[in-house]
């Protein structure tokens, strides 16, 4: 099938848009909230394969923790080269919005931690990035962590959900939570907070598009679009922007038998679903390599090519995705074009790769780079 693709020629900002953009400190405050499962990222680099041999993990994967890797997160924590941060799918991309727009606070995080050291560490660590970080405390569940061993090019995530795997959705009744969503313009959230509490989800979503607001659903993993669909097909009839990879509208088109594994034909069908309000769906397909696809209305498909990167600065790139998304946020939220958002994404994703981790004090200031 032959799809007309377009691929803008914009590769800086234009100077109309220079002019019209916020400053800093028009950027209000809490104008994106972010809904997540918050996880303290423990990272640690290995030369050799003795930590992953021990605990039967592959070179280059990401599983959830099982009962034997759970001393794995007690050793990590007593190692010498270890760094933690305010990790976890959507608190990466909130932190790296607020790398971006350097003035604190813009963003706002929501989720569920425990009553420990852990969660105490996560906190500061987000503040520290500008985050405010609203954190619902759970005193039967430890806070979620995620071992992060990274190895050459490889790196392999253990995720202990924890605490952030039992968020109440009756924790929304809190009369200041709501004055904070009622504040936000923009909402963002994971497959993966779907797949704990698609019920707050579906409640903000709701919220936002009633009062023509801008929520933001990051497709996440294969895993949610196989085990949420029902889920998902609630919340979509609300929801502004989608975004996923290909492998993971690939999988959306299967669970909904549309018989096809044309990205772009997936991407068309997504956008074109129901929706609640009258403003179109944009719909956003990544990959590493090939163009960033974009659709929005009367089947116009933009396509974003994604530089090559040289392999040798190439440290780590877990947090890749979620910087993109961060990126592309810190845009939207300044009403820029959709073509500078997309491309400030592909640059935040690319920064991040040349450090371990998600650490956002080694990024160098946002504005003193031109790219």
């Amino acid at each position: 099938m032959k799809h007309i693709l377009r691929i803008p020629r914009i590769c800086q900002r234009p100077k109309s848009c220079r002019a019209n953009s916020r400053k800093d400190s028009d950027i209000p405050e809490g104008v994106l909230i972010g809904f997540g499962n918050p996880l303290l990222d423990i990272t640690t680099t290995v030369r050799d394969n003795v930590i992953l041999q021990k605990y039967g993990l592959a070179e280059n994967a990401a599983i959830i923790a099982q009962e034997r890797h759970i001393p794995l997160f007690d050793e990590l924590s007593k190692m010498k080269d270890v760094t933690y941060s305010a990790g976890g799918s959507c608190q990466n991309s909130i932190r790296v919005f607020q790398w971006i727009v350097t003035k604190p606070f813009c963003a706002y995080f929501i989720g569920a931690v425990g009553k420990d050291k852990f969660g105490e560490t996560m906190a500061k660590r987000a503040i520290s990035d500008g985050v405010q970080a609203i954190y619902q405390t759970n005193d039967k569940a430890p806070t979620g962590t995620c071992a992060v061993i990274v190895n050459g090019l490889n790196r392999s995530l253990v995720a202990n959900l924890g605490a952030s795997a039992f968020f109440s959705e009756t924790w929304l009744n809190d009369k200041y939570l709501m004055c904070v969503v009622n504040r936000a313009k923009y909402f963002y959230t994971t497959g993966f907070f779907v797949a704990v509490s698609s019920g707050t989800v579906l409640k903000v979503a709701k919220i936002s598009s009633s009062s023509y607001r801008t929520f933001v659903l990051n497709f996440s993993a294969v895993f949610v679009l196989t085990t949420q669909k029902a889920q998902l097909d609630e919340i979509l009839p609300y929801t502004d922007i989608i975004i996923g990879n290909k492998e993971e509208v690939l999988a959306f088109a299967d669970t909904h038998d549309w018989k096809t594994s044309d990205t772009f034909e997936i991407g068309k069908r997504l956008q074109c679903l129901p929706k609640d309000n009258k403003r179109p769906r944009i719909v956003m397909i990544t990959d590493s390599e090939c163009p960033v696809l974009c659709f929005q209305k009367n089947g116009e498909i933009l396509a974003y090519p994604v530089p090559k990167v040289d392999k040798s600065v190439i440290v780590d790139t877990n947090g890749c995705g979620d910087a993109f998304v961060g990126g592309f946020l810190s845009q939207l939220v300044q009403d820029m074009p959709l073509d500078y958002c997309i491309r400030t994404g592909i640059f935040a994703s690319q920064q991040v790769l040349r450090i371990v981790g998600v650490q956002i004090d080694k990024l160098p200031k946002f504005k003193e780079i031109c790219f």
